[in-house]
């Protein structure tokens, strides 16, 4: 099979690699779409840990159940999931042709969702889940909140803010998102209750003074160039609160003023139940079966969530197959990459 793979100095080329084969408890699934996070050049690049030459990129993906292996899904299936595209123990990647991943880790599509709209949810989606109910123990959707609670949610328009916008107002949150002002209707649009500009140097007073200093709860989508100190501002400065991040904070911790703040980075690849080494991420050196059950159950609500509705996939832009990958690569590198994902045809 064709497939995306890491090659010298830091590059990435299509290459003839072997058509894994599943073990038990995984199944073949024949790939249809892929989309474009920004952690799959980070992997190239090599800047959180080091990837070397033959590994297959790609996380997220949509496609057809190729070979069930004795699980419950059946032939020709619809299903996506994401992987820990470039990992080596099991090896991973969904930049191919075909990808082995476990049965348990993927979701049926729905009849009247896209295999571009279903390849554009699985890891943003999944953050949003861990950071929001496994990290900060917000009320779930399947049992929201009685009394309504303030929520941040930093970088709205980011893929993972997006969907981290809904499920807080599943959960009965009051949602404060931010975001440049152009976007501010369409960020309504996704069920945040406010919506503040992050380009007001005062933003952070801002949200304090919108949530009557009580704010307890935030997440932060970007968590760099100085936005974890300025949504730790946003925190409550008698209570309190937690701040989850999707980038490391070991640095950072030392430089929040508000000692009652805790603060959390998450990383999405330990719903694999697996210790993981990936940069300074908190919860990685240790087995999360608490991680890859949680995944799994929402895994389960997606069909329903996705088919009534209730979640809004992700814009898209379609860039084309396999060989246009890198120039998706770059596009994310300049900076051209916003308020939507890139997505790649591959059968």
């Amino acid at each position: 099979m064709k497939a995306l793979v890491v090659a010298e100095g830091k590059t990435a080329k299509v290459q003839d690699v072997d058509v894994p084969k599943p073990n038990q408890g995984e199944i073949l699934v024949k790939t249809h779409y892929v989309a474009q996070n920004p952690t799959d050049w980070k992997n190239m690049l090599s800047i959180l840990e080091p990837v070397p030459p033959g590994r297959i990129l790609g996380c997220d993906f949509a496609g057809t159940v190729q070979d069930p292996n004795g699980s419950h899904w059946r032939e020709g299936q619809r299903v996506a999931g994401f992987v820990f595209g470039a990992s080596d123990n099991p090896p991973r990647g969904a930049f191919a042709e075909y990808l082995v991943t476990e049965a348990t880790l993927v979701y049926p599509i729905p009849d009247n969702v896209s295999y571009q709209d279903a390849a554009v949810i699985p890891l943003a989606f999944a953050t949003a889940v861990q950071a929001m109910f496994g990290r900060l123990k917000l009320p779930e959707p399947s049992q929201p909140a009685k009394s309504v609670f303030p929520f941040l949610v930093n970088g709205g328009t980011t893929s993972v803010g997006q969907y981290a916008i809904q499920l807080g107002k599943l959960a009965g949150a009051f949602v404060i998102a931010t975001g440049s002002s152009q976007h501010h209707e369409w960020l309504k649009s996704l069920g945040a209750d406010a919506v503040i500009d992050y380009k007001d140097p005062n933003w952070p007073e801002n949200v304090q003074n919108l949530t009557h200093d009580r704010l307890e709860f935030a997440f932060d989508c970007i968590s760099e160039n100085g936005t974890v100190e300025a949504v730790a501002k946003t925190i409550s400065s008698t209570k309190g609160g937690h701040i989850v991040t999707t980038l490391p904070v070991d640095k950072i911790r030392d430089k929040i003023e508000n000692k009652k703040v805790k603060l959390e980075s998450t990383i999405v690849y330990t719903v694999f139940g697996r210790p993981v080494k990936y940069g300074n991420f908190d919860n990685c050196g240790e087995t999360t079966p608490q991680d890859k059950a949680l995944w799994e159950k929402y895994l389960a609500m997606l069909p329903e969530l996705l088919s009534s509705g209730k979640i809004k996939p992700n814009r898209w832009r379609e860039l084309g197959g396999l060989d246009s990958i890198p120039t998706g690569f770059q596009e994310h590198l300049e900076g051209k990459v916003r308020t939507e994902k890139l997505v790649y045809k591959i059968a």
